[in-house]
């Protein structure tokens, strides 16, 4: 009986022991699959309607927080149960759902107030209360206290917007021009924000449009299926708060352009702009957004079949495989060939990018761009730019064009910059997540936003990147920057080249190998001189082209080894 007892015990203590063991996997991994959980939910407008499915959501990132309460994932888990419990209140319309989101917000504010998100997690608790519980008083006091405790942060421009509109509704209904309406129910609290333009680029294989709004505003997509049978096609439904649509936008607008047959907008509810894609074919789509000016990008994938799929197959190989082989699979699945380069000189109008004792970067790139297209033609190449003369091309407009031309090759050509004027050289960027803290800040200027957008970026970079040709861009950096430096060398003292990876937004969505030429820095004395020079600009192109012919001519060699 005492043994009996003694195991009894044991069992028990070991039951004990087994439940207090932490969860399996790290609190990385269990964020990193509430994030995409949370995201591929908001897209599905079935599953979102279920409270089930966001307390699913809910339960990874609390897997996440409790795993480690003081770790890194611990401020950004409470950060989206915040954010998962906001959502779920749009669907279930419960006040004690919002109350639940600012609870969340608040646990986060109090035990991490110096994190990056915490300025954003107050903003969020203020527009919960404004458009969602009615609490001016409570709205105004989470502003002016976010402006208070983050004066730096990005989220003060729109604290202050939003502080300057209740402060002018109390003045208009102080005086009596408030409408009787708007006093009671809230909604003259918040201006409406114009939808001001859509923007599209289409072919066969692939759709970009592009939301231009007055300010920043959230967003939600869903995809609606075909149904051949009822004749619908598939619709993909973007919808944006706090949004209105002048009486002068067209709809439906009448595509019938490759993939995209038509867009639809209208106004869903008051507060709602609902903008409808209609497509004639899908395999996969990105929504996300840019800043400066706030626009909203949808990029359309069309079905992969034939020469796509052996594209997407050969994007699937192991990341094991060498330089070499990843090449010859490629040739051998898709007969690849560079025959078409799009060329994008960086910036332009009324963006005139680095700026130095006169010089104009947007000119060095202009210039050097027709320099180098020129020298790539002699060599049997199909040029094509994204501008030939001094006018602005958003940045979600030169991968488009690229994409949309079936361009085999895209290029975007810009001048560096430093506070350090002794930093010089030549840098090749492909598309990655920054990888110093000098990548990062060149991105963040290239893309003109904060360091801090950078680093919110790459966590949804990692999603955006699955469509481009990352491992083919870095072989084409890499002997770009190699054949370059071995011609450029001959003729001056080349330091500190290299190759390096950044988020760039002009690079995003690229369907063909692309990189990001810095050809030099402005702000280095000795290479601002050479930048302004035919000769130097000239012998960099030749060195540039030469690395993209040493490129075709490796696909071409393995496949005639294959």
């Amino acid at each position: 009986m005492r043994h009996f007892r003694l195991l009894v015990c044991l069992t028990l203590v070991a039951a004990c022991l087994g439940s207090a063991l932490p969860a399996r996997g790290s609190p990385a991994s269990a964020f990193q699959k509430g994030w995409r959980e949370f995201h591929a939910l908001r897209k599905d407008e079935d599953r979102a309607q279920y409270r089930s499915s966001w307390l699913e959501v809910k339960s990874r990132f609390q897997e996440a927080y409790r795993q480690n309460p003081d770790g890194s994932y611990a401020p950004k888990s409470l950060y989206y149960l915040g954010r998962t419990f906001q959502e779920l209140g749009k669907h279930s319309y419960l006040e004690k759902d919002y109350r639940k989101a600012i609870d969340y917000f608040r646990k986060q504010l109090n035990r991490f107030p110096e994190h990056d998100w915490s300025d954003d997690a107050k903003l969020y608790m203020a527009r919960i209360r404004l458009n969602h519980l009615q609490e001016q008083d409570a709205a105004y006091l989470d502003l002016v206290d976010l402006l208070n405790k983050y004066p730096d942060g990005d989220m003060r421009d729109e604290a202050k917007e939003l502080l300057s509109r209740i402060d002018e509704e109390y003045k208009d209904r102080r005086e009596g021009r408030g409408s009787e309406g708007s006093a009671s129910s809230g909604q003259a609290l918040r201006r409406m924000t114009k939808l001001q333009d859509i923007r599209h680029w289409s072919s066969e294989e692939y759709t970009r449009v592009v939301l231009d709004l007055e300010e920043q505003t959230q967003h939600n997509d869903f995809l609606l299926k075909n149904n051949p049978e009822q004749n619908k096609p598939y619709r993909l439904v973007i919808d944006l708060t706090e949004t209105w649509i002048p009486d002068n936008m067209d709809s439906p607008l009448r595509i019938e352009d490759g993939l995209l047959q038509k867009v639809r907008i209208g106004q869903h509810r008051k507060s709602i702009s609902r903008i409808v894609l209609d497509l004639q074919d899908l395999e996969d789509y990105r929504v996300f957004s840019l800043q400066n000016p706030y626009r909203v990008v949808v990029d359309v994938y069309g079905d992969k079949s034939g020469e796509q799929a052996a594209r997407e197959q050969a994007t699937k190989l192991p990341l094991q495989l060498q330089k070499e082989d990843v090449r010859g699979n490629l040739v051998e699945q898709l007969g690849l060939g560079v025959e078409t380069v799009m060329l994008d000189p960086g910036h332009g109008g009324k963006m005139p990018g680095a700026v130095v004792n006169g010089v104009l970067e947007k000119d060095v790139n202009l210039r050097f761009a027709k320099i180098l297209g020129k020298t790539l033609k002699e060599q049997g190449f199909k040029i094509l730019y994204t501008r030939t003369r001094d006018r602005h091309v958003p940045l979600e407009e030169r991968t488009a064009l690229a994409n949309s031309k079936k361009a085999d090759l895209f290029i975007s050509i810009h001048c560096n910059a430093n506070d350090n004027t002794s930093v010089r050289g030549l840098e090749i960027y492909n598309l990655n997540l920054a990888t110093s803290e000098d990548a990062a800040e060149v991105a963040a200027r290239e893309n003109s936003v904060s360091q801090k957008k950078i680093s919110d970026l790459e966590v949804i970079l990692t999603d955006l990147m699955l469509k481009s040709k990352i491992r083919e861009s870095s072989n084409l950096a890499q002997d770009v920057l190699q054949e370059a430096t071995q011609y450029g060398e001959q003729f001056y003292d080349l330091d500190r080249c290299e190759t390096r990876q950044a988020p760039f937004y002009v690079l995003m969505g690229a369907k063909m190998p692309a990189i990001l030429v810095e050809a030099g820095y402005l702000t280095n004395p000795t290479e601002r001189s050479r930048l302004q020079k035919y000769s130097y600009l000239k012998r960099i192109s030749w060195g540039i082209t030469q690395g993209i012919l040493a490129y075709k001519e490796e696909i071409s060699r393995q496949a005639r080894r294959d």
